[in-house]
Formats: structure tokens, sequence, C-alpha cells
């Protein structure tokens, strides 16, 4: 019966009889087809559609980046002989490409207001393209529109701008968003400090950070005894002091001795010393009583928060000197707050450290500490003779506040303050402090492993990661390609520099050292697999450059193993603020190479590093007590560990998604991959998005540009939304 009924349908007698003179009409499969042998031969694609190996209708701008609203381009080479100028596209084009995004939510009348202006603004556009000769296309600012007679800010639309970001469904910031999410959702003050409104109720300068402990009680009511006091100095100089060495040991311990006969003789505070002198002894001695405990002892959350009051007490008090200094700056002005700086970064406190160093960095160029000295030209110093240890403290103080402003601006991704045309200031001489004495030093001719060469060549490579974010993370429109040469450049010069290592920090086995040459070969190994990840990680999104690719992996692996190998030693792994931004960054490598290779790819990560890398992440994860920067490192990495996860799982075994899902989260034991699997839902309990039918997993970092890197750098410290805010933050909605 089926198949009599379907020939019946299908018979000449059943369909109806059709007008004489007219054309049977094309069907949809016809016309489709017609207009596929129509469709004009596509010979050249920009160079973000051939990035990203989709398909292109070679217009200026295409269709697809006029829809993603970036900059469309024809720069890469052409190696078809000579390269065809694409076409401008036409306004009809052009419209459509940007009314199909917001077809939803813009009204008729709104619509033709729209019309009129991209119309204007596309004339306009091809103006500029005719008297430029660089086939490149600007996207128009974002658009304002009304809704039933209200404003409404270009963030709410599917496609939103946020911190010169633009975010829409296929942003490669998505599991950023999702982060973001996540941090805001979380309502328990305990397990989120972002929630915390103790954190959020703050001045300006500390919001997001973990409050101080501030006491109203007298200082010389919790100030250590002498023997703890001096205990504490000793300690300081002899474990807590890597590579920032602004001090003169000598001339501190004299400080000190200073400092407990006034607290004998109950003299004030500063009395005899200065305010900048005794906030230098109070912050030192709040370091050391901070890392001792976490040296001595595994800290938990109660004990830790024990430890802090302790040390903020200390802290505050030499806080509340520096902000009552008088006169006219001094170097002891700018070594008390640049060791405030190191104490609150090593306590997570980063947007007050953020803050108090940029006080510190305008206090070194008041004073000139940028600018090598002329005894013939500087005042000061005509009259009398200069006094050598003051001139080495000089050279000292600037060059870590060098360091740290670069790491800073790293870690952050925001823009470096000391600019190196404005700095000629030479480094310290290689002299140890027990050499130094007011006329010269008293070293031989052939001296031996000095303390002061880590703070030489640590701010040597800070300079070329410097150059890194100045020439590779540039904002400027440069071609992928001129990025890549600087980035093979500048990893030149980092060779160049791990060449030139002295012995103690180069060639010699660490654990062969004492403790201090120990620590300091360890950073600078450190600062060196950073710094070669930070210049080859853009480029691991284009197979292409498989030595950028390579030599990135290889750092990683390398930072992997060096903080693995710290972890077990409290000692070193407490010496460097920074370390768990390296865990952070080398993660993130991790687990973006995993999403963006390919199964053909040149370069395989091997369970072995997936091991190592798991292993470093449960570090960084027992590190996050109280810390809320690593709290969100930790989510952050949780998001684009999940996404790794899938895509590993999908090219192993592309059905393996859908069958999890199919069968209701069941727990699986497959371990194969390097990650623990549940069926239906990843192991931070979020459901598992289903495959596409093609059993292709798409790729998540599609729209990953040069400038997500340092987003994502900065996502810890992303400034979250306030509810309770008049004019909240721009903060992109996730659908």
């Amino acid at each position: 019966m089926a198949s009599e009924s379907i020939s019946q349908e299908s018979s000449p007698a059943s369909r109806p009889a059709r007008a004489p003179g007219k054309r049977p009409r094309a069907t949809n499969k016809d016309a489709d087809d017609e207009n596929r042998r129509k469709d004009p031969k596509i010979s050249r694609a920009c160079d973000t559609c051939k990035r990203k190996k989709v398909r292109c209708d070679g217009t200026l701008p295409c269709s697809n980046c006029t829809r993603r609203k970036t900059n469309c381009a024809y720069d890469a080479k052409y190696g078809r002989g000579r390269p065809p100028t694409p076409p401008s596209a036409t306004a009809e084009q052009w419209q459509e490409g940007l009314r199909r995004d917001h077809s939803n939510d813009l009204g008729v009348s709104q619509q033709r207001h729209y019309s009129a202006t991209t119309d204007q603004r596309h004339e306009e556009s091809l103006n500029r393209d005719h008297s430029n000769t660089l086939c490149v296309w600007q996207p128009p600012p974002p658009i304002v529109r009304e809704a039933s007679g209200s404003h409404i800010h270009s963030c709410a639309s599917p496609e939103q701008e946020a911190e010169g970001q633009y975010f829409d469904p296929t942003s490669g910031l998505n599991f950023l968003h999702r982060a973001w999410k996540k941090l805001l959702m979380q309502k328990d003050g305990s397990s989120s400090h972002d929630s915390n409104d103790a954190e959020r109720n703050q001045l300006l300068t500390s919001a997001g950070d973990r409050p101080l402990h501030i006491d109203d009680d007298a200082p010389e009511n919790f100030m250590p005894d002498a023997l703890t006091a001096r205990k504490l100095q000793e300690f300081y100089f002899e474990t807590c002091v890597v590579t920032y060495r602004m001090f003169h040991r000598q001339t501190v311990e004299g400080w000190m001795e200073i400092f407990l006969k006034d607290q004998r003789d109950k003299m004030p505070f500063g009395r005899s010393l200065g305010n900048s002198r005794t906030a230098i002894l109070l912050t030192i001695m709040a370091i050391a009583t901070l890392r001792l405990e976490k040296v001595n002892k595994a800290v938990s959350t109660e004990d830790e928060s024990l430890v802090l009051q302790r040390s903020d007490r200390l802290f505050c008090a030499g806080m509340t000197l520096v902000d009552r200094e008088m006169g006219f700056p001094r170097l002891e002005s700018a070594q008390a707050r640049l060791i405030q700086v190191l104490y609150l970064l090593q306590t997570g406190r980063m947007n007050k450290g953020w803050y108090t160093f940029g006080n510190a960095f305008h206090i070194t160029l008041s004073l000139g500490m940028h600018r090598r000295r002329d005894l013939k030209r500087d005042f000061p110093f005509t009259s009398r003779r200069q006094n050598y240890i003051n001139s080495e403290c000089y050279k000292r103080t600037f060059w870590a506040a060098y360091i740290i402003d670069k790491y800073l601006s790293v870690v952050f991704g925001r823009p470096r303050l000391y600019q190196d045309e404005d700095i000629d200031q030479t480094f310290p001489d290689s002299v140890n402090d027990e050499d130094m004495t007011p006329q010269g030093s008293t070293a031989s001719d052939d001296p031996a492993d000095c303390h002061i060469d880590a703070l030489i060549f640590h701010a040597k490579i800070a300079r070329i990661i410097g150059k890194i974010s100045r020439e590779v993370y540039s904002v400027n429109q440069l071609s992928n390609q001129d990025r890549l040469n600087a980035a093979h450049r500048l990893v030149h010069e980092l060779h160049e520099w791990r060449g030139s290592l002295p012995p103690h920090l180069g060639t010699v086995k660490p654990s062969t050292l004492i403790p201090s040459f120990r620590r300091q070969a360890l950073a600078l190994q450190l600062a060196y697999a950073h710094a070669l990840i930070h210049a080859n990680r853009p480029f691991i999104m284009n197979e292409v450059t498989s030595e950028s690719i390579t030599q990135c992996i290889s750092a990683t692996k390398t930072s992997l193993e060096l903080v693995n190998r710290m972890a077990g030693d409290t000692t070193l792994f407490h010496s460097f603020w920074w370390t768990h931004y390296v865990i952070f960054c080398a993660l993130a490598v991790v687990y973006v190479w995993e999403i963006q290779r390919t199964t053909r790819s040149s370069y395989e990560i091997d369970d072995q590093m997936f091991d190592l890398a798991e292993k470093c992440r449960g570090h960084l994860r027992r590190a996050s007590t109280g810390l809320s920067q690593n709290q969100r490192y930790s989510v952050i990495l949780d998001e684009l560990r999940s996404e790794a996860q899938k895509c590993r799982i999908s090219r192993a075994n592309p059905q393996s998604l859908h069958q999890g899902s199919l069968q209701g989260g069941e727990a699986s034991t497959n371990t194969d991959f390097g990650f623990p699997f549940m069926h239906g839902a990843d192991i931070f309990g979020s459901g598992l998005e289903p495959l596409p039918q093609e059993g292709v997993m798409p790729n998540v970092l599609d729209s990953f540009l040069f400038s997500d890197w340092q987003t994502l750098d900065s996502s810890a410290f992303f400034p979250l939304p306030d509810p309770n805010s008049v004019s909240p933050t721009c903060y992109p909605t996730i659908p």
C-alpha cells in the first residue's frame, strides 16, 4: 500500500496542471545548485579567514570580518603570482553582514536609521581605502541603539565590547566569561574572596584585595623584643631576599640597633631614624615573620590568618609612617615603598601593590635614579665626596624597581611604566655588601661569586621581557610576520643572555650551591623559561611556525618541572611572589595547545607532561588559601582544562562524548588521556556539550587574538562588577 500511494503521488496524473506558457517553479535544491554554479571563484582569502581556515568571500571587508567587527587585511604573502586586489564589498553586502547579527533586536524604524548610518560609514571607509595602498579595513565603532524609548549600551548586544575587547558567541574568550560568571555566582565568602563585602567595600587602591589587619593598638605593644627583631632581620637577608637586593645589609643592621635603643628608651617611632628608615625595618620584620611561618610548617587557612595578623600589624605601622613622611624624597623614601610593594605582592594584595608601586615609580624619577650620575654636573655632589654605598644603593634600588615594573606589566597585562629610551643608568657594581665602604670597594681584582650578579642579570632579562611585550604584543597594526620576526630576534637575545650567565647562576647544578645562590639560580632559570613562553605562545595558534611551538612547549615543560621541584622545598616555593603566575601561564599554554592542535600536529604533548601539569595545578590550588587571585587562577584554569579535556577525548574517540551523554552520567575509569573523565559531566560538575553530528569538536579558540593572551594574563584581576554600584562595570553576560 505504501508503494502504491507513493507511486500515485509521484505520477503525472496526480500533479496539478500548470498554465500554458509558464515555466515550472524551480525547487529549492535546483535553486541552490544554480546559485552555487554562479558563485564567483575566490582566489584570495583575507588574513583572518586564511588563518582560521574558513570560507572567505574575498571582498574588502569580507562578510566574516564585518560580522565579527575585526580588521580585514590582505597582508599575508601570496605565492601564486601577482596577488589580486580584493574588490570592495558592495553596500548591500556590507549592510547584510552587519544586519545579520542585529536583526533580532532592531525594530523597523531602527533598521532604517541603521541602514542610513552604515551607508555613510561605508562610503567613508571606501574613500579611506582608495587613499591607502594597504589592503586593511577598520571596523566601525560599536553603535548605541535605542529600544522602547530607553538607551541601551552596546554591551547589551550579542556582540559586546568591554575593556577594549569584543565579545560574541564565537569569541575565543568565552571560557573566561564562564569563569567570571562562576566567580560572580559564588556566594560563600570563605570560598571566594570576590564575593566578600569586606574586600569589595574598600578604598579604590585596595578594592578586591584581602583587607589588611589594621590594629588600633600602639605599635610599642606588638613590637618584637630585641632578640627576635635581630633574628627576623637575619632571616630576611639570608632567606627572603633573592634578587631584589636594594639594601646594604650592614647599614640596615646599624639602623636596627638605633631602633632597638629608641625602643628601650621609650622614644617615639621614627624620632632618631626618620619615618622611611623605620618603615623599612618594620616591613623587613613583617616579611620575615610571614615567610618564617610558611617555611617552618604547612599553614592552614586559619593559621595563615593568625600569621597575617602579626605581620600585617608591623606592615601597617610602617605604612602609617610612610604616609606621614614630610619633606623632599630621599633614597630611603623609594626603598620603603618598594619593600612595601614586595610585602603586598607576597600576601596577594596585588591591587594595593600596583598603586603603591606607582608612588615608588614617581619617587625614583623625581630623584633621577633612571639617569647616570655625573660628578661634574650633579649639583648635590659637587661640594663633597660621593658616598660609594649610597651611590650603589641608588643603582640597586632603581634596577629592583625596573624588574618589578616589567613583571607587574606582564601579570596585569598593562603598559610598562619605565621606558627604556629614557634610561641610561648603569648597573650596580658586582660587589658584596661586606666588601663595600663609603670610600669604595675593598674586593680583590678576582672576586668570588657575588650576590649582586643575580640582580644585574635579572634586570637584563627584564629588559628583554619588556621588549617582547612592546614588540610581539604591540597594539599597533602589525602583520603576523612582523611579530614573528620580532619574537625570533628576541628569543635569540634570550639565548645569548642564558649563555652569558656566570657559572653559579647558569651551568652549575643548583642542588650543589649554597641556599642563597640556589634560590637565585632557580629564580633566573624560571625567569628564562617564562620569557621563552612569553615570546612564543602567541604563535602556537598557527602551526606553520613549528620552531616557536617547539620552544614554547619545551619552555612550558621546563617551567612545570622547576615549579614541581620547588614545591618540595618551602624555602624555594615561597621565595618568588610571581611563582603562582608562572604556574598559571604554563598551564594555560598546555591547555590552549591541546585545544588548538590537530591530530596531525608535529608536536604532541605526552601524558607525562599532563601528569606534571596536574601536579602543578594541585600546587596552585593548595597555595590558594586566602589569596583571591590564586582562587581566580584556579577557576579560570578549570574552564580551560575542561575545554582541553573535551578536545583530547574527541580526537581519540569522536563518539565517546555522545556515548557518555547517552549513558546518563555513568562514571568511567578511562584515564588514558591524562584526564580523569566522567561520562555526561566533566569533573567540575558542568555538563558536556554534545558534539556536532559530524563528530568534530569545534575549536573554541578560533577567534583567539594576540591581545587575548594579555587579557588571559590579567583575567584574575579583571574588575568584577559591583551590583550595588550606581554605574556598574561593563561586564559581558553569558547566555
